[in-house]
């Protein structure tokens, strides 16, 4: 059978469609479908009525809209979607909400600069003192310095690097002890944890680097002959500060911390909590030594209120370096050295290192020293300083008002360097005649009742003895 010939136009477009195989108008359920938004569901028509198929989590839903209308069944299927599509809209403003958020933590990343106010701020620090706090601030700042010098480009807490911390270790101990060393990677390798969250912190750059061996280089204690030296430069309040450094073997920080509502006169003691110990509770009851005593009554008793050395308390707040060299100078002025070589070579300067010798602690050693050489018992001594140790606690609690008494009554008397060292039992004499001393002062400034009531407690005692 012949092929039929070409028309003109079939022969200039060969790939169009004849007539029989030209695309079939949309039925009206293709045209719904296809005008209908992505994710709004479908309309097709089962029998004489229109139904909406939607898919929720991949589970396929099906209902009838009960209207043979199309523009009807469009409105009923609007209403059966209406909540999946507010619970959609729900989770799209959640997704961009947590975009958002991520945006501003990515931009509102802590700053280097601003790191030590977080730090301080926030509560999970350990709580130390204003002095204490000082010092770790003046290693912080000295740690941002260094990174302006030598990474300037750094400006953000997180983008502190291992190799950083590493390079900054080495400059600290090429200028630094042992323990300043690891005083510095304590306190940033603390920052560095408390706000890892805050400052989005992959990782501690601080913890990796290890601790150094602490120099075992103690300060020396004193002979009697260096301290009549050293006190005999002395005037004013800083007399008073190293008498009650030789006669309470207290530290630096607690003398001047000292008030006068821990001096007993009466009783003779001074009871005080150490600093270094207030975390453990530890009470230190401390005899007032006869030569202490004496330079503390010489404030007039008006003036006994708040603390004992006020104007060099105020000198040690306001700058403890200065005021440690103050100390430090009447030391060598008296002729006693301060400082001896360690061994050590500072890499940087090629200089040798100098270790301390002599300073205001020196006294807590003397006043061990010389107690220990009157044949004090250790448990005694350790008991009147407040030391701490885990294998002497059981001790503390067996040591009586009479021997500690008897230790610090031993003590040589430096405040009056041509007083001989005092014995345990020619001291009791002397002691007993200035307490009787500062009880008549004090029966003398009492009222009628109180004498009264004085009166009333001496007679109970006195009957008490008689009945032994």
């Amino acid at each position: 059978m012949p092929r039929p010939r070409k028309s003109e136009s079939e022969k200039k477009n060969p790939a169009a469609p004849t007539a029989p195989d030209a695309a079939a108008p949309e039925s009206e359920e293709q045209e719904v479908r296809k005008n209908r938004a992505k994710g709004a569901g479908s309309l097709f028509k089962r029998g004489k009525f229109w139904s909406v198929r939607w898919m929720v989590n991949g589970r396929v839903y099906v209902r009838s809209t009960k209207e043979g209308n199309r523009k009807k069944a469009e409105k009923v299927a609007e209403s059966i979607l209406a909540p999946f599509q507010t619970r959609k809209e729900e989770e799209i403003l959640q997704t961009l909400a947590a975009r958002v958020e991520g945006l501003k933590r990515e931009t509102n990343i802590l700053p280097l600069d601003k790191a030590w106010d977080k730090f301080d701020a926030s509560l999970a620090r350990k709580t130390v003192s204003p002095l204490v706090n000082r010092i770790y601030h003046s290693r912080f700042r000295a740690f941002v310095a260094w990174m302006k010098e030598n990474r300037p480009e750094v400006s953000e807490m997180r983008a502190v690097t291992h190799a950083d911390a590493e390079a900054f270790m080495r400059a600290v101990r090429a200028k630094k002890s042992p323990k300043t060393f690891n005083d510095y990677r304590a306190v940033l390798s603390q920052m560095w944890r408390i706000l890892a969250d805050e400052a989005r912190l992959d990782s501690n750059p601080w913890q990796k680097i290890q601790p150094l061996e602490r120099e075992t280089h103690v300060r020396r204690e004193l002979s009697v002959d260096e301290l009549a030296a050293v006190v005999e430069r002395t005037e004013g309040e800083m007399r008073v500060l190293f008498a009650l450094g030789i006669y309470t073997g207290l530290r630096l920080g607690d003398c001047l911390a000292l008030d006068w509502g821990a001096v007993d006169f009466v009783r003779g003691f001074i009871q005080w909590t150490p600093s270094k110990t207030k975390k453990h509770g530890t009470i230190v009851r401390i005899p007032l030594f006869p030569a202490l005593a004496r330079i503390l009554e010489e404030t007039p008793k008006a003036r006994r209120h708040g603390v004992i050395l006020p104007g060099l308390a105020a000198d040690y707040e306001r700058c403890n370096p200065q005021f440690c060299r103050k100390v430090k100078a009447l030391f060598e002025e008296s002729g006693i050295a301060t400082q001896s070589d360690t061994g050590r070579v500072n890499p940087k300067t090629k200089t040798k290192r100098k270790a301390v010798d002599v300073g205001f602690h020196s006294f807590r050693h003397t006043f061990v020293s010389l107690c220990a050489n009157a044949g004090v018992p250790l448990a005694v001594v350790q008991a009147i300083v407040g030391h701490t140790n885990a294998a002497m606690t059981s001790h503390y609690f067996h040591v009586s008002d009479d021997a500690l008494k008897s230790a610090v009554s031993a003590l040589p008397d430096v405040m009056n360097p041509a007083a001989a060292a005092l014995p345990a039992p020619a001291a009791a004499p002397a002691l007993a005649a200035d307490r009787a001393a500062r009880l008549r002062a004090d029966f003398e400034s009492m009222t009628p009742a109180q004498l009264d009531e004085a009166a009333r407690i001496l007679a109970a005692v006195r009957a008490a003895r008689a009945a032994r």
